[in-house]
């Protein structure tokens, strides 16, 4: 823990503390020098200087050093290196020693550290020169190991717009970099500007000597990823560091920038393989700063088990006002589109409290732990020398955990309404690989998402089929549907209930899915007979397996999905024809001259 101690004399102190009782393990030491001048403590010194600097990142603890990390406008970014056993200070290293700013804030995150001992960390805003054999690394990935008692620069990383990112306060630096495990070696982060980099571990491409301006391509990088662009002429900052997770089907690196949902990007080979069409949440932070605060947590790459944690802020921008409230999302893994709870559905039970910056939830025990500024304030913006007058009266971190009992009920508000319908149904022979399903236990698969894969259009139902299910006689249902245009620009997605029948008994369940408006397959456009335009899209799913001596019958039917983010109360605006059914003795519905213009 570093801490800094308010005297004439400022200086910042090392504890190291006994998590049983908070009582100190060594005598606290002194980082860097104290203010050089008692009757001026703020004025600026040459190296470091304790009233100027912040101490914003997360330490870093790695084969015994403990690595401590400071930033502050105006200031050389500083990387102090401790013995973790005796607190003596080891060494000491300056991002820009012959130049300017360069803090190491990273919305607090961490260095990170690989299994050789290399420390990875990224630089804001400030001069950079290493290109020219010069020693600084404003806007800049950073790999350092210590040697003997210096920490040396191994490699780097600069964007080819640094000149850009310095003079527009658009550091590079805002977020922390995240080492990706797997082979190639590969490290992935993003700054204000919310570009995503994906570099070479083993060669992170230093500086290109090509084009330099402001919308220049850093083709020393392995990917850049334009994640998150301006919105109203705000930057798509990224704070904090993206995670990864590696789940049953694929591995995904997962980033929130400002204005705009969550994006899930799917990872192999080394390469982000969906950047230009991740997949996305259906939440949207208001505009301003500082976008998704995430963790992740799951058992192993087991099905079913993978959440993103983020916390968010609920009503307004967290860094021109105080007061603004928190939004805790837990959304699956897999389908990071499906939102599996957030602290406001249940209303004051589970509300968060008053948002911190730059705080991830903390996952341990079963329990997810979430800092606070407190539990209310008024939310306004200050400015000058106007102060805030009213406070918390109670400071908190949150603490959420299993339910005693079932969740409470979502709102659904259903209606029938013109926005979707079915226009066409068709069957073919099913062609699909049982191996390449998802495993539900030793008798079943899931293959939803198999099926999804093979056929290149989402699935409108859940495909469960026996492990050594005998796929003959099943049909493939392909559906189009037309959703109208204005309805659609609001609308979350299309969802669909479905059934299966057999011998004319309806099974009990619901297995129909939702589809994001992301990942709606389109297929064309068309004019609705009302006049209103319309775009086409095709969905697919299984009927007409035999169950013993009945084939299995599917029946289906649309709706559109709109959400009310004030209360989170979703809208189905369901097809107004009745249900549709697709049998052995009903290959094919064709509605399009009944509801679509020729």
């Amino acid at each position: 823990m570093a801490r800094r101690r308010r005297r004439r004399s400022l200086q910042y102190r090392l504890h190291a503390l006994d998590l049983k009782n908070g009582t100190h393990r060594r005598p606290p030491v002194r980082i860097g020098p104290s203010s050089s001048d008692p009757n001026g403590p703020c004025k600026h010194q040459n190296v470091f200087n304790p009233c100027l600097h912040k101490q914003r990142a997360a330490l870093l603890l790695h084969g015994g050093i403990l690595y401590i990390g400071f930033g502050g406008d105006g200031n050389r970014g500083a990387l102090f290196a401790f013995d973790a056993n005796t607190l003596a200070q080891r060494t000491f290293w300056s991002t820009t020693p012959t130049g300017h700013n360069g803090g190491i804030w990273q919305s607090g995150q961490g260095p990170a550290a690989d299994v050789e001992g290399h420390v990875y960390l990224m630089t804001g805003n400030g001069s950079f020169d290493a290109n020219t054999d010069g020693k600084n690394f404003g806007d800049s990935f950073v790999k350092l190991k210590l040697d003997g008692q210096a920490l040396v620069v191994k490699d780097y990383f600069t964007p080819c717009n640094q000149h850009f990112l310095n003079e527009k306060d658009l550091d590079l630096g805002s977020g922390g970099p995240v080492l990706l495990p797997g082979s190639p070696a590969r490290i992935v982060g993003g700054g204000k500007e919310g570009v995503l980099y994906v570099l070479a571990a083993g060669g992170m491409g230093k500086f290109t000597h090509g084009a330099t301006g402001p919308d220049c391509r850093s083709d020393n990088a392995v990917q850049q990823i334009d994640a998150f662009p301006q919105v109203h002429g705000h930057w798509g900052n990224i704070h904090g560091s993206p995670v990864f997770w590696k789940g049953p089907d694929t591995a995904r690196i997962y980033a929130w920038g400002e204005n705009s949902p969550l994006r899930a990007y799917k990872y192999a080979n080394g390469r982000i393989a969906d950047g230009e069409a991740p997949k996305e949440s259906r939440f949207r932070p208001p505009l301003g700063m500082p976008g998704g605060i995430l963790s992740v947590s799951a058992d192993g790459d087991k099905a079913g088990t993978g959440i993103v944690w983020a916390l968010v802020p609920l009503d307004g921008d967290a860094n021109e006002q105080r007061g603004v409230k928190a939004l805790l999302l837990a959304l699956d893994a897999t389908d990071v589109s499906r939102t599996l709870w957030t602290s406001e559905e249940a209303g004051e039970r589970d509300r968060v409290g008053l948002f911190a910056k730059f705080t991830p939830p903390t996952v341990a025990g079963g329990k997810v732990f979430v800092p606070t500024y407190g539990d209310e304030e008024p939310r306004r913006r200050f400015a000058g020398n106007i102060r805030p007058t009213e406070f918390p009266k109670h400071y908190y971190v949150a603490v959420f955990g299993p339910r005693s009992g079932p969740p409470p009920p979502r709102t659904v508000v259903n209606q029938d309404r013109d926005d979707v319908t079915m226009a066409l149904a068709t069957t073919t022979p099913l062609s699909l690989d049982l191996n390449r399903c998802t495993p539900i236990d030793s008798a079943s698969v899931d293959c939803s998402d198999a099926l999804a894969r093979a056929t290149d259009r989402p699935s409108f139902h859940r495909i469960v089929l026996a492990a050594n299910q005998d796929l003959a006689g099943c049909a493939l249902v392909r559906v189009t549907t037309a959703s109208k245009d204005t309805g659609l620009a609001d609308a979350t997605g299309i969802g669909f209930w479905s059934t299966r029948a057999v011998a004319g008994n309806q099974a009990a369940e619901n297995a129909g899915r939702f589809v994001a408006k992301t990942d709606l397959k389109r297929v064309g456009t068309a004019t609705l007979t009302s006049g209103a335009p319309a775009t086409l899209h095709e969905f697919v799913g299984i009927a007409n397996c035999p169950t013993g001596a009945e084939p299995a019958t599917r029946l289906f039917k649309p709706f559109m999905e709109f959400e009310r983010p004030s209360d989170l109360t979703l809208f189905h605006n369901w097809d107004i024809s009745p249900n549709y059914e697709i049998s052995p003795t009903v290959t094919r519905i064709d509605r399009r001259a009944e509801v679509l213009r020729p």
